[in-house]
């Protein structure tokens, strides 16, 4: 495989894993918004429940403020876990992302160095045509002052 095409698979990856970062951090955020919203709505639940609580509950409303309490920590359990495989989601695609854009900078280092070589090598090659230009024309001089 040439190194042009190295480079666009590595540029191409490193393009990817910018985008799939992209995805999972909206994917969080959009975890963690829904966890705050959660957490508020049980907050708000508890001081409902305590009030009402405070002033005589039946059996039966007990039992709807126990299922629905036991509801919204199963969701929120739910969304903790959806955000803590996210974070590791985003780690493992942050340091696949860092090590393409290592190799893709590696690449772009041996293509130039490679591009010195060829620079270096026309000018030797440029040099060298010149100089045989040179020598011709003075043995040719030389042959004509003899």
């Amino acid at each position: 495989m040439s190194l042009e095409s190295l480079q666009k698979l590595r540029a191409r990856a490193v393009e990817s894993l910018m985008l799939e970062l992209a995805q999972v951090t909206r994917s969080l955020a959009q975890s963690e918004e829904r966890c705050r919203d959660i957490e508020a709505q049980i907050q708000k639940d508890v001081v409902i429940y305590d009030r009402q609580s405070a002033e005589g509950l039946t059996i039966e409303a007990w039992l709807e403020w126990q299922g629905r309490m036991d509801s919204q920590q199963a969701v929120l359990r739910l969304v903790r876990c959806e955000i803590d495989q996210a974070v590791e989601k985003w780690q493992r695609t942050k340091a696949l992302l860092v090590e393409a854009t290592k190799e893709r900078r590696l690449l772009e280092l041996v293509a130039d160095k490679r591009r010195d070589a060829q620079r270096a090598e026309a000018g030797r090659q440029e040099q060298r045509t010149t100089d045989e230009g040179a020598s011709r024309r003075y043995s040719v001089l030389k042959a004509s002052n003899s």
